[in-house]
């Protein structure tokens, strides 16, 4: 079975040669005939040419780090990353960027399947409302272009470009599948991981003795696991990283942070301007002994 901290000697083998440069990569499961198919359907030279000459001209404008951000994902796709992390202050437009996003990299054939993973339903809800109301080019919507899928939508279809799920969701799928179906390996070839940063530990590596007789599932989170079994390229987007969310993606690849986009006018300062004092809380309330 595949184990991260034994990767070299775990798991299924997979290598690409059409490139001469591409490296060999560990999986979970076989891949399946029609994610090989997919596989080969998929320029990915052409599509990096695509993607370098593609204009930024969508239906609603780009702020400038949006734009850099994209193009540093871009260029880390070109140089093979399997992992990423973006790092954007709260409240400058991850889910916009990631629409933009995707949609190039669709539009370029740079992927064939899609999944956006939230961790509650309340941000899958209002992702999909993002993705459906967004207009992108001639009038049409994100959603429209591409066949979304959202939370009610289980297993996507073989025609469904993306679909957004929960990370509970996909636990359920690919740990507790029903009847032990769980998806294949290669059911999607790219993951955007919102907010990655959110409630997962740090997972622990086992000793040469505790390896002879436990399980790796007691030492690596579900979510760790979960992320591993998808042969996909996994995009991070985050705020805040933090150490695990490094571990798993690596150093963040792009930042843009709160003092940034505040001196930039995208944000507003929490300090307040005016700062008024009361003389009770100068002074505060003092008791004496017997009152």
């Amino acid at each position: 079975p595949y184990l991260r901290q034994l990767e070299t000697e775990s798991g299924i083998w997979f290598r690409d040669t059409r490139r001469a440069l591409n490296l060999r990569r560990a999986l979970v499961d076989w891949p399946t005939p029609d994610g090989l198919t997919g596989l080969l359907t998929i320029d990915v030279d052409a599509a990096q040419d695509e993607l370098t000459r593609a204009p930024f001209d969508f239906g609603f404008p780009l702020r400038p780090y949006q734009e850099r951000a994209i193009r540093t994902v871009e260029a880390g796709l070109g140089e093979d990353r399997r992992s990423m992390l973006v790092a954007m202050a709260t409240g400058t437009g991850k889910t916009k960027l990631a629409i933009a996003m995707l949609y190039r990299l669709l539009t370029a054939k740079r992927f064939r399947r899609i999944c956006f993973v939230v961790d509650r339903s309340a941000l899958g809800n209002q992702t999909e409302g993002e993705f459906t109301t967004t207009k992108v080019v001639t009038g049409k919507a994100f959603a429209d272009i591409f066949g979304l899928k959202g939370l009610e939508d289980v297993t996507p279809d073989t025609e469904t470009r993306v679909h957004i799920c929960t990370i509970q969701g996909l636990v359920k799928r690919v740990l507790f599948a029903d009847n032990g179906e769980a998806p294949p390996v290669d059911q999607y070839d790219l993951l955007v991981i919102d907010e990655c940063h959110r409630g997962y530990l740090l997972d622990r590596e086992m000793s040469d003795g505790e390896l002879a007789f436990r399980s790796e599932d007691d030492y690596i989170s579900k979510y760790r696991r979960v992320l591993d079994y998808f042969d996909a390229v996994k995009i991070g987007l985050t705020a805040t990283p933090a150490l695990h969310t490094t571990e798993i993606f690596g150093e963040p690849v792009f930042r843009y942070s709160y003092r940034e986009a505040v001196i930039d006018g995208y944000l507003i300062d929490h300090e307040p301007p005016i700062r008024i004092e009361t003389a009770l809380a100068r002074g505060g309330i003092g008791f004496a002994e017997g009152e």
